[in-house]
């Protein structure tokens, strides 16, 4: 069997990070694979990979057909047996190539693209988005053979906006590599200052800058705690880093960026807090399970998939920024719940997110569709 991964770049996002563990896998099995990028990238996990020695291509710059065909011609000399295409823009091309070469192609849905709160973004083309929800819904069903999901809530979405049939969609979840064996193995953290996380790119969706004035009135009533947030930047990084120094919140809040140890925080961490007004899974949330950590996350259908509310996590009203510090309160004020909230973390992420299981549920679906 011979597979090749079509991606738009391995950068630091969950989708780019899945399939790099995804990758080290099929390396394990002796699986022979290749992958294909749109855009190099500097930071993320291609240079992790190159390292490693996977065969990783570049497409060449130029325009949507040319890429095409480029990738038509791509698949026919390397004779693959599957093409696994992954995130919109390289999604699109490989539907396309459908039309000047025969392959199997396998397709992930990774996010809820079509999410209302998406539509209410100030940053986003509304017409383009429009463009592109109508190119998707079109070219979905000559251009894919089979469809990965990470949820079910992506999959219903994808269901009732792209008018995919539901029997040719699998559910598959992400899987992450295990950082504790043991709870009791999380380091010990200060006693009085809570330290609280966040994992992600800089952007709208994520929902940060909500998280920042949260910690601004927590800051005014008194409460001792810090906040980091790792990722790389984006669009809201200027109005985020204006807001800190607006508010006086520097010597509370870090903004650290993109960082490759990402478990190493995590576990100096006291609770992960995951904002975010749209997800297709919410990786991060998974890799902070496996860390033990007590969640405290936005109120959206598919993070109940991912987290047990009142065990291992509180929801709260992003858009309610009382609600939000109602929550961080909780878990400040209540130190036995932290623990036991963590320990239900851990549990939940043993039981449905360890990354053999599902990787290997991966495999199993690429050998039922050569």
């Amino acid at each position: 069997m011979k597979i090749l991964i079509v991606i738009d770049s391995l950068g630091s996002g969950g989708a780019e990070r899945s399939t790099a563990v995804l990758s080290d896998y099929l390396y394990e099995k002796e699986i022979n694979f290749d992958v294909i990028c749109l855009d190099q990238k500097t930071v993320g996990v291609q240079s992790q990979m190159q390292a490693k020695g996977y065969k990783i291509y570049f497409f060449e710059k130029n325009n949507f057909f040319s890429q095409v065909k480029y990738l038509a011609k791509f698949i026919k000399k390397g004779e693959y047996d599957l093409v696994h295409s992954i995130l919109f823009r390289a999604n699109i091309r490989t539907r396309f190539a459908k039309l000047f070469q025969n392959f199997v192609h396998l397709e992930s849905l990774v996010n809820t693209t079509y999410s209302k709160e998406r539509f209410n973004d100030k940053r986003v083309n509304q017409k383009a988005l429009w463009f592109y929800k109508n190119l998707d819904k079109n070219s979905a069903s000559w251009g894919v053979d089979h469809f990965h999901s990470i949820t079910e809530t992506v999959k219903e979405h994808y269901i009732k906006e792209v008018n995919i049939k539901p029997e040719i969609i699998s559910v598959i979840p992400r899987g992450r590599k295990p950082l504790l064996n043991e709870y009791e193995q999380k380091p010990a953290t200060s006693s009085e200052m809570v330290s609280f996380i966040n994992v992600g790119r800089h952007e709208f969706q994520k929902g940060q800058i909500y998280l920042l004035k949260a910690v601004k009135i927590l800051k005014d009533k008194g409460y001792l705690l810090n906040l980091t947030i790792l990722g790389r930047d984006g669009t809201m990084t200027p109005e985020m880093k204006n807001y800190i120094n607006e508010n006086s919140l520097a010597e509370i809040v870090s903004i650290e960026g993109f960082k490759e140890n990402v478990p190493d925080y995590l576990l100096k961490s006291d609770v992960f807090v995951f904002p975010s007004l749209f997800e297709g899974l919410g990786g991060a949330l998974i890799e902070a399970q496996a860390a033990g950590l007590p969640i405290a996350c936005n109120n959206i259908p598919v993070l109940h998939e991912v987290v047990k509310d009142n065990k291992n996590a509180k929801f709260f009203d992003v858009h309610k920024i009382d609600s939000m510090v109602e929550t961080l309160i909780f878990f400040i004020e209540n130190p036995k719940e932290r623990v036991a909230y963590g320990k239900e973390s851990l549990k939940n992420y043993k039981l449905r997110f360890q990354e053999k299981k599902n990787n290997q549920k991966m495999l199993d679906l690429f050998k039922g569709l050569c």
